[in-house]
């Protein structure tokens, strides 16, 4: 075991040493979270894919990873190596559950080129050129023309997290003009995933009216 090792389990251990809530606990949490963090051996799990999403995506993974961690570290065998465990839950679950999240599902019917979502388990029977063509949303300058215009005012008058400036209208542009998740989250100052999961329940509630204008 190395040095990194040997640190991490430390910490990890007084963490577990320490009563849930206490101030203990969240200083010695603290420490393990930055140490994992700076130990720079983080899993990046499948790299080359989901490209424009990626880093989006990642972060994401990480802060749910960490939240686990934190609420969870009692669950932690002292018997396996820190980055063993850390690791096997950012790329089994919380880098899928953080792109099932955020890669924005374009409804049927919208995307002319039929555009789809593909989950993680298709990577293996996907090549690289087909998931990079797949994975690029893209709506028809119609489209966009449409959110503009938005007729009846629904695209800029559904908005989430009581932020009138947070609706789909806003939303749907900014991504279509090539703006990531990070870059609006930060904009909005609202989580990606409660920007990312009001986005694609917007798309799948709009399909109608995107048909009905375009037709």
């Amino acid at each position: 075991m190395n040095q990194v090792d040997e640190r991490l389990k430390q910490l990890a251990r007084e963490a577990q040493r320490h009563p849930p809530k206490t101030k203990q606990r969240q200083q010695a949490l603290a420490k393990l979270l930055s140490a994992i963090q700076q130990s720079g051996k983080l899993t990046r799990p499948y790299p080359g894919q989901f490209q424009g999403f990626y880093e989006d995506i990642y972060d994401e993974a990480q802060q749910r990873l960490f939240c686990h961690i934190c609420e969870r570290i009692d669950e932690y065998d002292p018997n396996r190596e820190v980055l063993q465990w850390v690791n096997f839950l950012l790329k089994n679950r919380f880098f899928i559950e953080a792109s099932r999240a955020i890669m924005p599902t374009v409804h049927q019917g919208i995307d002319p080129r039929g555009i789809i979502r593909l989950a993680i388990d298709d990577l293996d029977r996907n090549s690289s050129t087909e998931l990079n063509s797949q994975l690029i949303p893209s709506l028809s300058q119609e489209v966009m023309q449409c959110l503009q215009a938005d007729p009846e005012g629904l695209f800029k008058g559904t908005y989430t997290s009581d932020k009138p400036a947070a609706n789909f209208q806003f939303l749907a542009i900014k991504l279509l003009s090539g703006y990531s998740w990070k870059e609006i989250s930060a904009e909005l100052d609202i989580k990606i995933s409660t920007l990312s999961s009001f986005y694609q329940r917007c798309l799948a509630k709009f399909g109608h009216k995107f048909r009905e204008y375009l037709s």
